[in-house]
């Protein structure tokens, strides 16, 4: 029998926790490294952690994306909050169509009754109801995979600094090219590796950069602020809820998470005030509650130039793995296991996964991935993205 693959995950975001806790489980030696402990920083504490499917295009995407929906209420139902969301406004004559992932349509009064503390100007744009979707706090989650993960046997070193990976470990193979061999910590200290997964999101690009590897990753901005919390009492916002602006979630702690509907960097507190503004605009009671932002923050995406996720070996560079994408929250607990069925049969000496070793389970997780991969057509795929994917 073939020893069990050494693996390093350069990251401890959600996408990396999850990747980490599958890989462990499946009885791999795995190494987590993070300086930053989750929920300190980063894209996954600031993140919306809206799980959907919502207007994910095309099918085998909208698929990706309900897996992942549907594993997160599988396997972690005491984490999902199954709010459902409700998007005002959404005229989307597709919504509702598709037997796979139901909404039901709301006519004015049917959305006042759904979120009693709308305006009526806000009431009057009706909307759609998703009832399947769901929310996850982030940083809970992350928690509960690394401890997980650490139960499997893996090894995390995340926080203080502890985890900074400051570069990969490379060798020449025998055709001229880098193998990636393992990551060099910030302290100095080398830590060998089968292979390295780097799921540390925009953090990826500058250790791939070292072994020649470009990602091709937008990294696109995002603001999330979290307000003061609400008197304690039934939640005064029932749904995920996505307004003209703003989007709106009341928390389990009674804070309030505001986003912006369009893509920018200002975490100012200027900016902060416009939000609650909005948010007040869209929910009249909140004018009394005497709610202030607590903290906002720009954190940066990693987003794939075509939007689609970017899983799997990288094709130049034996050794070295990738798991970067949009919509991590959501789909975090799916590509974790499809990862793993990869890093679990992983070849040390073929840099790559081993069909011998992976035997179905392998092939399966490699279908579903085949459109993810590093060696696609990221600007025919931006193309299609710009077309609806049609």
């Amino acid at each position: 029998m073939a020893p069990a693959p050494n693996v390093i995950v350069v990251g401890a975001g959600i996408v990396g926790s999850a990747i980490a806790h599958k890989v462990a489980r499946a009885g791999a030696k795995v190494r987590v490294l993070d300086p930053v402990t989750p929920g300190t920083g980063g894209a996954t504490r600031m993140s919306w952690a809206w799980i959907n499917a919502n207007k994910k295009h095309p099918e085998h995407y909208r698929d990706l994306n309900l897996a992942g929906l549907r594993r997160w209420k599988a396997e972690w139902p005491l984490l999902v909050r199954s709010c459902g969301s409700l998007v005002l406004g959404d005229d989307d004559p597709l919504a509702g169509t598709d037997p796979a992932y139901p909404a039901t349509r709301l006519s004015p009064e049917e959305v006042q009754r759904a979120e009693p503390a709308l305006s009526d100007a806000s009431a009057s744009l009706g909307g759609h109801l998703y009832e399947q979707e769901a929310w996850v706090d982030p940083v809970e989650a992350c928690a509960a995979m690394l401890a997980a993960a650490r139960e499997a046997g893996a090894e995390v070193h995340v926080g203080a600094g502890a985890g900074r990976a400051e570069r990969l470990l490379a060798e020449r193979g025998s055709g001229g090219g880098l193998r990636v061999t393992g990551v060099e910590t910030a302290d100095g200290a080398t830590h060998a590796a089968d292979v390295v997964v780097l799921a540390a999101g925009v953090g990826s690009t500058e250790l791939a950069a070292g072994v020649g590897v470009a990602l091709p990753l937008l990294h696109k901005p995002a603001v999330a602020a979290v307000t003061s919390a609400l008197t304690p009492g039934p939640p005064l916002v029932r749904h995920l809820l996505s307004g003209p602006g703003v989007f709106v979630w009341q928390r389990p702690d009674g804070t309030l998470m505001l986003g912006d509907t369009v893509a920018h960097e200002d975490a100012s507190p200027a900016y902060a005030a416009s939000l609650l503004a909005r948010a007040t605009q869209l929910l009249p009671p909140l004018a009394g509650a005497g709610l202030v932002v607590e903290a906002i923050e720009a954190a940066y995406r990693p987003w794939p130039a075509d939007g689609h996720p970017i899983v799997g070996p990288v094709p130049s560079a034996p050794g070295l793995y990738v798991a970067l994408m949009h919509s991590g929250v959501t789909l975090a607990p799916e590509v974790g296991a499809l990862a793993a069925a990869e890093l679990a049969a992983w070849d040390a000496e073929a840099g790559r996964p081993d069909p011998a070793r992976g035997g179905a389970a392998l092939a399966a997780a490699q279908a579903v991935l085949a459109p993810y991969r590093m060696d696609r057509d990221f600007e025919e795929g931006a193309k299609r993205a710009a077309y609806g994917w049609k």
